[in-house]
């Protein structure tokens, strides 16, 4: 469970607009792009799609930059758009989650 008045998780909560780097949403999925504070790697993009997990977050792939994170964001972006997807691995868990 969230401890949710620990300093890092009040951060990610108030500062969402200033961590964005991108987010994309269309009617089947949404994928967003953010600065984190819980990973060395400072940036995080993760998918919510109606068809896997419930709808619930995937994380996706990270990366140390913004610009690189920018980048990862429009490459799964198009890989989204583009391809009919089975299957989504979570980096974070290695959870491979399959289309309902």
């Amino acid at each position: 469970m969230f401890d949710f008045f620990n300093p890092v998780i009040m951060a990610m909560i108030n500062s969402y607009e200033q961590r964005k780097v991108d987010n994309f949403k269309c009617n089947e999925f949404e994928i967003d792009t953010a600065e984190v504070y819980d990973r060395s790697q400072r940036y995080e993009t993760a998918i919510a799609h109606k068809d896997f997990n419930g709808g619930q977050w995937i994380i996706l792939e990270w990366s140390d930059t913004k610009e690189e994170a920018q980048k990862i964001h429009n490459k799964w972006v198009e890989h989204f758009k583009n391809n009919d997807i089975s299957e989504i691995e979570d980096a974070c868990i290695g959870v491979i989650f399959m289309k309902r």
